[in-house]
């Protein structure tokens, strides 16, 4: 019997790396500090670095999206 095997290969751009990296491991490392230091609250830090990331994702999407209607 013959197999039918298939090889799937996925390019993921520099450029998404990058974003992923900046974002989510440098900008969540900067919030939790910048809120665990001031609170003294690992709670707070841990759902500042959780939620912040979201936030500047969606952030930057509705800002392209604002940009490419104002085209």
């Amino acid at each position: 019997m013959k197999r039918n095997e298939q090889i799937l290969i996925v390019i993921v751009p520099m450029s998404a790396i990058k974003k992923f990296v900046v974002i989510d491991i440098l900008a969540s490392t900067v919030i939790y500090y910048c809120i665990k230091f001031p609170m003294h609250s690992v709670i707070a830090g841990t759902i500042g670095s959780i939620t912040g990331p979201i936030l500047i994702r969606v952030g930057l999407n509705r800002l392209n999206h604002f940009q490419l209607r104002k085209i």
